[in-house]
């Protein structure tokens, strides 16, 4: 029960942009550990970033690759597709489609999403839409010769 509960939050949330899906599923008091800085860490705040991410990709879809249960923890794999077609971190539309990858734990109170940390893919989405270069890594193809 615990797993349908975050994935509405995926599914109706972030896919589909209904924000208001959040106030059912997520406690009064909800924290997000990993909200960008300066932005609100409650309910609100997840609002917020549907709202931007749905901004920059109208399209967004979040797939589950797989989640699972644990002692009162939700656990989720998600890929995110969508094409850049509004602004978003600072750039404008390029119209690429873009694929980034994040892994969420929601803590689970009382049937509701209580707390949520996250790690994401970050780099890989801004050097798809050109906020920020690919790294140098011309290192890892050198011989161990010539590594030095």
């Amino acid at each position: 029960m615990s797993a349908l509960t975050a994935r509405r939050i995926i599914e109706e949330g972030f896919s589909k942009g209904d924000v208001d899906v959040l106030d059912e599923v997520m406690t009064p008091d909800f924290v997000n550990h990993n909200a960008p800085p300066g932005m609100d860490t409650g309910i609100d705040g997840v609002k917020q970033v549907i709202r931007v991410e749905r901004t920059g990709f109208p399209d967004l879809n979040v797939e589950i690759i797989r989640d699972f249960e644990v002692d009162g923890f939700v656990i989720q794999q998600v890929r995110l597709t969508g094409t850049h077609k509004g602004p978003v971190f600072g750039v404008p539309a390029t119209g690429r489609t873009v694929v980034w990858n994040e892994i969420h734990i929601a803590k689970i109170r009382d049937g509701r999403v209580a707390e949520h940390w996250a790690c994401n893919d970050l780099h890989s989405l801004l050097m798809q839409i050109g906020k920020i270069d690919p790294p140098d890594v011309s290192a890892f193809s050198l011989k161990p010769a010539e590594q030095g």
